[in-house]
């Protein structure tokens, strides 16, 4: 299990644990299960929309919202993938060139949140990401943007490795996708 950190310490920080597990299904999908383990009374989940489907979105990590980067390697200038999963299964990925540099939609991912578990002291969610791309990914940084129930936002990852909480940031990208 990876444990990810916020990047400030706050009085709703200090009430959660956030964890990841990673699942390497085939050359071309990865499964991510995340963890918020606390009261999740104090969570905020953006609302599911009744009859409709999940579908691509912009500006999710508005709210609460779950990603993930993958990257050929941790050179700054060299091309990455963020995939973002919001609760109620809405999604986006985007292709970069470089350190958020030349972004734009990725037509080659599937992302799709595959189950979610809501009880009084846990949220589980399972995110499943397919791209012919993810074969030659190497690199994994894990996050998640966390909104508490007073409007708040924590910003959760493997390691803040820079003076702000910057998710593109490679060196933060510290899980191998190679066993």
């Amino acid at each position: 299990m990876l444990e990810l950190k916020p990047y400030t310490e706050t009085d709703f920080t200090k009430l959660f644990k956030v964890e990841s597990e990673v699942y390497v299904t085939s050359d071309d999908e990865v499964i991510l299960e995340y963890f918020l383990l606390g009261p999740t009374r104090h969570l905020h989940f953006p609302p599911l929309r009744e009859g409709e489907d999940a579908t691509r979105r912009d500006e999710l990590w508005k709210t609460t919202c779950l990603e993930a980067f993958f990257s050929f390697d941790l050179e700054t200038d060299s091309p990455y993938l963020e995939v973002n999963c919001s609760p109620t299964g809405d999604w986006n990925a985007y292709a970069f060139t470089g350190y958020r540099q030349g972004m734009r939609p990725d037509g080659t991912a599937a992302v799709s949140l595959s189950h979610r578990t809501l009880e009084f002291d846990q949220a589980i969610f399972r995110v499943k990401i397919q791209s012919p791309a993810l074969k030659h990914f190497k690199q994994l940084g894990i996050t998640a943007v966390v909104e508490f129930s007073d409007g708040s936002k924590a910003y959760y990852a493997l390691t803040h490795p820079g003076p702000q909480a910057d998710f593109h940031n490679k060196s933060a990208f510290t899980h191998s996708l190679v066993s």
